[in-house]
């Protein structure tokens, strides 16, 4: 009766059951379901979005989160010899060297496969000349730009079928734009030149580009720019010749999109950098934004008080963490973000790192993996493991502020798997219960 008194004396009900350990005593198994979980809205401070395969560009009017645009900037980049793992130097072949005639210049473009908003609205995409260099191995966040000449290079109207055909790596699929001569003839002046043989003078010669939408877009799109996906190509002939040749240029240095949000007139408009809105304020709703840096924080303020109902008698058996976002605000192309991981947050809502790496919440302390969760469509929510990280906090062999549920990417190979922040997109998600599912066991 004491052990109900207390539990349903709480707020914000998750559930907690209880397995009968093999070991010691008379042990009994009990089940509530009102243990307190906190829950809060926060926006980070910066949120990365360098340093990944992709970037993202458009603009939507999402009913939840408010307006949401993104313009991508990338470098154009010296051809890439998969022998060496590094560029290469633009150069002709020999035989070629003194009769090369320019003929055109091209982009190809391979879409990553992510789309958000109203994709069966047209998007009119534009690429710009970028007119300020990048910094060389600088981290760029959302709010971050470049300066570029307004007037497009070149620009297109493509639609979403356009996007699904192009996630193809042959050519007649992917987005293709024709480029200005103008443009084409000062890279082709470039050729076997001091500054094709060297990719810092190389780009800081060229630049890159910037990718834009027109003002009234109601979609977003991204790019990957890895090896072997996205390249322009220099077309020429040798004279008297008619067969086609072409020279390779890549899109493999520095990329990144700035990622803005005019959250005025939402449930979020007075949500600011590194504050919060307690999910009392929000309907008990907490809110995630890819790229904007909104996040949920959760914390257990009252899991302490387990060790107090069996006079320290208590033994964790299994712990679940389920994260079900709200199914109302699921819909068409608005979806939650495809795979998420557990970060630990101070009470100054920064994400805590060590090494300048994010603290993940490593999820198995025997082998130290640190686990992310993809959506299940089918139970619309997210699982986590949650027995070594709760077990450590009772025993207090850890202590945290609270956790921070961030959109995430594994990345497996022979060596092992990280896992990274994966900011480069809009994917966002309305976040409706939050439940610590425990298995314990006390003895009588």
């Amino acid at each position: 009766m004491l052990l109900s008194a207390f539990f349903f004396s709480c707020e914000d009900p998750i559930n907690i059951a209880v397995d009968t350990p093999s070991t010691g005593g008379q042990f009994s198994t009990t089940f509530t379901d009102t243990l307190t979980v906190s829950k809060t809205t926060v926006m980070l401070d910066s949120i990365v979005t360098s340093l990944q395969s992709g970037a993202i560009f458009g603009r939507y009017k999402d009913p939840v989160f408010g307006d949401v645009s993104a313009t991508m900037y990338t470098q154009l980049t010296l051809p890439y010899d998969a022998t060496t793992g590094a560029y290469a130097p633009l150069v002709f072949p020999s035989a070629d060297s003194a009769k090369a005639v320019y003929d055109s210049m091209y982009v190809y473009l391979v879409h990553n496969g992510f789309s958000y908003g109203d994709s069966t609205r047209p998007i009119t995409l534009n690429i710009h000349r970028l007119t300020e260099d990048f910094v060389k191995n600088k981290k760029y966040v959302n709010d971050n730009s470049l300066a570029y000449n307004p007037t497009p290079l070149a620009s297109q109207v493509l639609t979403y079928k356009d996007f699904k055909r192009a996630i193809s790596n042959t050519r007649d699929s992917l987005i293709t734009f024709k480029m200005p001569n103008e443009l084409g003839n000062e890279l082709f002046a470039l050729v076997g030149k001091d500054a094709a043989r060297d990719i810092d003078k190389f780009t800081a010669a060229v630049k890159g580009f910037a990718f834009t939408v027109n003002q009234d877009a109601q979609s977003m799109y991204g790019l990957t720019l890895s090896t072997s996906t996205s390249y322009s190509l220099l077309y020429y002939h040798v004279q008297e010749d008619t067969v086609g040749k072409a020279l390779a240029l890549t899109f493999l240095g520095e990329r990144f999109s700035e990622i803005k949000s005019n959250r005025q007139g939402t449930v979020l408009q007075d949500l600011k950098q590194l504050g919060s809105i307690p999910a009392a304020l929000t309907g008990n709703k907490t809110y995630i934004q890819t790229g904007v840096g909104i996040t949920t924080k959760v914390s257990f303020p009252t899991l302490a008080d387990l060790l107090k109902v069996g006079s320290n008698n208590v033994a964790i058996n299994k712990a679940e963490l389920v994260i079900e976002p709200d199914l109302d605000f699921v819909s068409g192309s608005y979806r939650p973000p495809i795979q998420i991981a557990l970060v630990e947050i101070g009470t100054d809502n920064r994400l805590k790192k060590t090494n300048n790496v994010e603290d993940y919440v490593a999820l198995d302390v025997a082998s130290g993996v640190q686990y992310v969760s993809d959506y299940s469509t089918t139970n619309n929510n997210y699982t986590f493991n949650f027995t070594s990280y709760i077990q450590d906090i009772l025993n207090k062999r850890k202590t945290t502020d609270g956790i921070a549920i961030v959109p995430s990417i594994l990345t497996t190979s022979t060596s092992g798997s990280s896992i990274s922040l994966y900011n480069n997109n809009a994917t966002r998600a309305v976040i409706k219960n939050i439940k610590l599912n425990v298995y314990y066991s006390g003895k009588r």
